[in-house]
């Protein structure tokens, strides 16, 4: 008999490598379950805890039973108006939130490294978008959230911005101050959605950064990314009164939603009230302790508060600057392993993989690691050996990748070129023709090029050295780019 059964011979495959999981989910591979009785018997029994909508579980297309009481539970945790259990990931949430926050042809503020699905809502949604340009790092070879200057650029040049989307944090686990820009962008009228997708642990403990669920009106969090929660997992936070947010949330979320899902998001909740603040303690105070022991090393450098801050120390800072001086946090729960220059963050990743350590990704000059209170000290230990024990001369020949923070002359709005005919032309000869589709490096996933905009000679530069590197970059195909030609 010939089975064919590739996704799950490779999933079990995978499974008896017993990787050291320092990546996504949060739940590292069930670990997060075990912290009581009832989590560990939803772990066992998973499987047969597989259940639709039947009497008495409630239905979450319309709670009004365990759900409702769920999510109730949900928002006072968050400190939110309301809460709602996501299923298909943060995607639905940011969707939804667009949809409800904003009327077809209304301008909004983007970060220009937001979620692909932030993108794609720009599009679905028919929104005209002001982008927020981003801010290297090229010191420690990482891009950084907006600063308040940039922020305010951006509002100024805006015809009449109805709102803005932010993401806190970064990808990197790198936040900054926002409270403030918050409140006064409510006050000027504008409408706050904010991705917090790898956030959702954020101010269980106050040496993590501070939660900002209460302030914006819309707040994503997903769960599955640093709770033990399931992936896909999410929650949705709203605190404001909208009649139009439930159907948003019902057309893009499944009709027959995963009560492992469900179940999942709610021991989450759960963990956080009752162990979270503990917990992270515990985690924080050992991620700290290797961290000066990696650090001793001399080969990687693990990244920090004072890293990022730096560039105020040195320079005297006059009254103007010091309005703009933008303070940045990180994650003590994540690691961000920077490499000095020349040396390959790719090379470091597939180097951890052989010593049996997964992490969540790797950019030019370094690696993320997310951990996570389910981390051992022997899971610290097997970190600390795998870069002992590593040859730099192995993964150096890293080639920096020039990158431009400007952005790039938009011509027609993402939701217009979606409908336009394009034609594909190569990269060397695509100079001010208009991009049919985002040109993504990845990492770190920042486009150079979004829809509508001009390829400029500095992003077709950009993108041949991403392309002569054999690195990923989306919206490439045979070395040609999909462009409009307008008349």
């Amino acid at each position: 008999m010939n089975v064919k059964l590739p996704i799950l011979k490779e999933l079990l495959k995978y499974n008896k490598e017993n990787n050291l999981i320092l990546s996504m989910p949060g739940n590292k591979c069930g670990k997060g379950f075990q912290s009581d009785k009832l989590g560990k018997e939803f772990a066992e029994k998973m499987s047969s805890l597989d259940i639709t909508e039947v009497d008495p579980l409630d239905n979450l297309h319309c709670p009004e039973g365990i759900i409702k009481e769920a999510q109730e539970l949900l928002a006072k945790t968050y400190k939110a108006k309301k809460a709602y259990f996501l299923v298909n990931g943060s995607s639905s949430g940011n969707l939804a939130s667009m949809f409800s926050a904003f009327d077809e042809g209304d301008e909004v503020l983007v970060e220009r490294n937001c979620h692909k699905s932030i993108y794609n809502g720009l599009i679905l949604r028919k929104l005209k978008v002001k982008y927020i340009e981003p801010i290297i790092d090229d010191k420690n070879g990482v891009f950084l959230p907006p600063n308040k200057e940039n922020i305010y650029k951006s509002l100024g040049e805006s015809l009449n911005p109805k709102g803005i989307i932010l993401t806190y944090p970064n990808y990197f686990g790198i936040t900054y101050d926002i409270e403030d820009i918050i409140i006064d962008l409510k006050l000027k009228g504008l409408k706050i959605i904010i991705d917090c997708a790898h956030g959702a642990h954020f101010g269980t403990n106050k040496r993590l950064p501070k939660s900002i669920t209460s302030l914006g009106d819309y707040v994503v969090l997903s769960a599955h990314k640093t709770l033990p929660a399931l992936t896909q997992g999410a929650y949705l936070l709203v605190n404001e009164e909208n009649s139009e947010l439930e159907f948003y949330l019902k057309a893009f979320m499944t009709t027959s939603p995963s009560y492992l899902i469900m179940a999942s998001l709610d021991y989450a909740r759960c963990y956080l009230d009752n162990y979270g603040e503990r917990d992270y303690e515990r985690l924080i105070d050992a991620a700290e302790r290797w961290k000066e022991k990696i650090n001793n090393l001399k080969k990687v450098r693990l990244l920090g508060k004072n890293d990022l801050n730096e560039q105020y120390e040195d320079r005297i800072i006059n009254e103007s600057e010091l309005k703009l001086k933008q303070e940045y946090d990180i994650d003590l729960s994540r690691y961000i392993l920077i490499l000095p220059k020349g040396y390959s963050g790719h090379k470091l990743l597939d180097y951890l993989r052989t010593q049996k350590i997964q992490a969540e990704m790797s950019f030019s000059r370094g690696v993320v690691l997310i951990l996570s209170p389910f981390n051992s000290e022997e899971d610290f230990e097997i970190i600390y050996e795998a870069i002992s024990k590593l040859e730099m001369k192995s993964i150096y020949g890293q080639i920096e990748s020039k990158y431009f923070s400007d952005i790039p002359e938009k011509k027609i709005e993402p939701y217009e070129v979606f409908k336009l005919n394009g034609e594909w032309c190569e990269i060397e000869s695509c100079e001010g023709y208009i991009a049919k589709e985002a040109i993504i490096p990845y990492p770190p996933g920042i486009p150079l090029v979004c829809q509508g905009e001009i390829i400029s000679r500095n992003a077709i530069n950009v993108i041949k050295d991403y392309v002569i590197n054999k690195k990923n970059i989306i919206g490439i195909q045979n070395n040609k780019v999909q462009v409009i030609k307008l008349k």
